[in-house]
């Protein structure tokens, strides 16, 4: 082996040991927050390379599953959507509900699938507008679950105490926002109850950190665990419910409200007749989603209700 063929081969394995090194701190280090990525990021990417030259149209969608999966339920109903108002879909997605958020601000997408959370902050500050609704189970609504390991003696959010804990986003309502107000409640916040928290960046990926023993439970959407419950049954078969929420509004479909009109009300009039297409209810099938349909800004009230007293019960406090 040469010189140089040596100091690559150095060079190599110390930059692999300190990745090692610096995921071991993450996952294990007591001091302060945790931030984990455990997921890579899709980037906006032209689907059609055969010369379409239809005017394109670019949809974010929230990492609330990890992207594999959502570009794999989600991209054929993108396109479907497309076509309909004739269109080119380009699909992308980003780590954080924030970037998503930031995208749709900035006009760099044209619509977007976001959190309950992320929507309510999004309004706030630049008029993020609601175009439609999944209704699931009947119901325009989910819930935050606090999860523990199946085979754990937890069974209730108080013995949690002292655990290591798994949010999913910083912004992300049932998977953080949710469990911070129930510590809220209690005069704690998660610095003072848990001995450790770290975030996943998906539902999905919490789901696992419970299952797998990396977290001593989690908060996540009630629609992303059922929905794994039912497509993969032996990613949730090592956890259980211990604490099920008051509902919430659920995540909507927006659009920055300059949007071009035209663009928004047929973008509208599609989401809203899915269901009355037999390919295209296939499709939101898929997602266990039974139809959309107009939203209301006041499903998201009991959102702002619980930052608000959050912020005006732990002022003294850094959340």
């Amino acid at each position: 082996m040469t010189l140089n063929h040596r100091m690559v081969w150095v060079g190599t394995c110390l930059l692999i040991g300190g990745a090692l090194f610096t995921l071991w701190l993450g996952l294990f280090s007591g001091v302060g927050i945790s931030r984990i990525d455990f997921q890579k990021v899709t980037s906006g990417e032209d689907p059609n390379k055969a010369g379409d030259t239809r005017p394109i149209l670019r949809v974010a969608v929230g990492a609330m599953i990890s992207p594999t999966i959502t570009k794999q339920y989600y991209e054929d109903l993108l396109k479907w959507v497309g076509d309909q108002v004739g269109m080119r879909t380009v699909f992308t997605q980003r780590k954080t509900y924030a970037e998503v958020n930031n995208l749709l601000e900035s006009q760099c997408v044209d619509l977007a699938f976001v959190c309950s959370g992320p929507y309510v902050a999004g309004h706030a500050k630049f008029g993020m507008e609601i175009i439609a609704v999944p209704v699931v189970n009947g119901k325009s609504e989910y819930y935050s679950y606090v999860l523990a390991n199946k085979d754990s003696p937890i069974g209730t959010l108080d013995e949690l105490r002292g655990k290591r804990f798994a949010f999913t986003d910083p912004n992300s309502n049932t998977g953080c926002l949710v469990p911070r107000f129930l510590l809220a409640q209690k005069g704690e916040t998660p610095e003072t109850f848990f001995s450790e928290t770290f975030y996943t960046y998906s539902h999905d990926n919490s789901i696992k950190a419970v299952a797998e023993g990396m977290a001593d439970g989690a908060a996540v959407d009630s629609l992303i665990w059922e929905f794994i419950q039912a497509t993969e049954p032996e990613t949730v078969a090592n956890t259980k419910v211990i604490r099920k929420s008051s509902p919430y509004g659920i995540p909507p479909v927006v659009v920055h409200p300059a949007l071009d009109p035209v663009l928004k009300a047929k973008l509208k009039k599609v989401l809203l007749s899915l269901h009355q297409d037999p390919f295209a209810l296939s499709l939101i099938q898929k997602l266990r989603i039974e139809r959309f349909e107009e939203g209301d800004d006041s499903l998201y009230q009991t959102v702002r209700e619980m930052e608000a007293w959050i912020k005006s019960s732990q002022s003294g406090h850094s959340l």
